[in-house]
């Protein structure tokens, strides 16, 4: 009868195979990686940052839970089981499928068992069971800790608590009464919350072959909340698609200067990777409603008046924003322009011009034409609207003029 041995004791090759695991670590998560992409096709689309960063560290901290399993004879603890189980917990954030997750396991597992039985031979047969039960149930465990983590993700996503958020936005949002809906859903409202309309540019990621876009604009969203919540607590109501929307931060004693409202912009920006365009105000609850309808106005005035990313408010861009309400003299500026419209040419020669700085040589570059042309281009914008861009007197109206026009255009989106 063959002695039972513990799994600190497992031996294959003439070597341990939990030290064999942890000396050969780097390799074998290498390894992980590597089948992972090639057999499990939704890993291959996501950003390589993410295949470098969490999916390798998951992998190693898997990698290191199997080999202390066995070196201390035990099934996974809690705490590991919580790493592994958060990890879920972010994929389900993405919208990553939950069966290629699994699958991922499954096949870093089948690495796990092909390192560590690698040099195994016929005396080893009884160990070289066991290390495969071993890998079973390890795998089992992990299982359960995955779909736990993943399907608890997405229950909290359309729990209670979320949808009663969904409808306290809505509510404050609307200019609704919010005391009722903040009492049933346990949330206390602050005295006063940051108004954010936002605009946030693209991420490479979603533009890059062979990168699923969904997740990587998902996962952008994800960093700029998170980083929003890290500062301001859970308190952070948003509603936000792709290129964004509106964002509530519950000041409460914090945020007290502009200056920090822009460096934690700046912060969210850099967590998700993308340039942020941004209008702020501070407001009651009360007053949200109207306080978000003009951060949403302020943040088409900076679009129409090319502003480059940051954070804004009504006082910075006062004269622009007066400038481009609706009326009989916005359409009139607007229509200034309307002789360009038979010359594509000559609208898109006077708009890089304008956010060029006014510099003819770049704007050449940028078209791809000499400089003479340019100011040939521009000569005609003025016999067509009689206003001079190569003066410094026209310019303060040719660039209303045009700031009219693209708030006179219908509305995108």
């Amino acid at each position: 009868m063959t002695e039972h041995k513990t799994g600190g004791d497992l031996t294959l090759g003439g070597q341990r195979v939990h030290e064999r695991l942890t000396r050969e670590e780097p390799e074998l998560i290498a390894r992980v990686l590597t089948r992972i992409q090639e057999q499990v096709a939704d890993y291959r689309r996501l950003p390589v940052e993410e295949l470098a960063g969490d999916i390798a560290r998951i992998t190693q901290q898997a990698v290191r839970a199997f080999a202390r399993s066995l070196r201390e004879d035990r099934q996974l603890n809690d705490a590991e089981l919580r790493q592994i189980g958060a990890s879920a917990v972010r994929r389900a954030e993405e919208g990553f499928p939950l069966e290629a997750v699994l699958t991922a396991y499954h096949v870093g597992a089948r690495e796990i068992f092909a390192v560590g039985s690698a040099e195994a031979g016929r005396a080893d047969v009884a160990d070289l069971l066991e290390v495969a039960d071993r890998v079973l149930a390890f795998v089992g465990t992990i299982t359960g800790a995955v779909t736990r983590g993943y399907l608890e993700e997405l229950r909290t996503k359309v729990g209670q608590e979320h949808t009663a958020r969904r409808t306290l936005l809505s509510v404050l949002a609307d200019g609704g009464p919010v005391d009722g809906v903040a009492r049933s859903a346990g949330i206390t409202l602050p005295a006063r919350y940051l108004v954010l309309s936002v605009e946030l540019g693209p991420h490479a990621d979603e533009a890059s072959p062979g990168v699923d876009a969904g997740i990587a604009v998902r996962r952008k969203l994800r960093r700029f909340l998170a980083a929003f919540e890290q500062s301001c607590g859970e308190g952070v109501l948003a509603s936000l698609d792709g290129p964004g929307g509106l964002v509530l931060l519950p000041l409460a004693g914090r945020l007290a200067e502009v200056a920090e409202w822009r460096a934690l912009l700046d912060t969210a920006g850099r967590a998700a990777g993308v340039d942020v365009l941004a209008a702020a105000e501070p407001a009651e609850p009360s007053e949200v409603r109207l306080v978000a309808a003009r951060t949403g106005e302020v943040l088409e005035v900076l679009r129409w008046f090319g502003r480059p990313p940051g954070l804004y408010r009504l006082d910075d861009v006062l004269v622009e924003y007066q400038l481009t309400r609706p009326g009989e003299a916005r359409d009139r500026l607007a229509a200034v322009l309307a002789p360009l419209d038979e010359h594509p040419e000559l609208s898109e020669t006077l708009a890089a011009y304008l956010e060029l700085d006014t510099n003819r040589r770049r704007t050449a570059a940028r078209l791809h034409v000499h400089p003479n042309t340019v100011d040939y281009r521009l000569r005609r914008v003025r016999e067509l609207t009689g206003i001079d861009p190569l003066h410094p007197a026209g310019l303060p109206r040719i660039i209303a003029a045009l700031a009219a026009r693209r708030a006179s255009e219908p509305r995108r989106g």
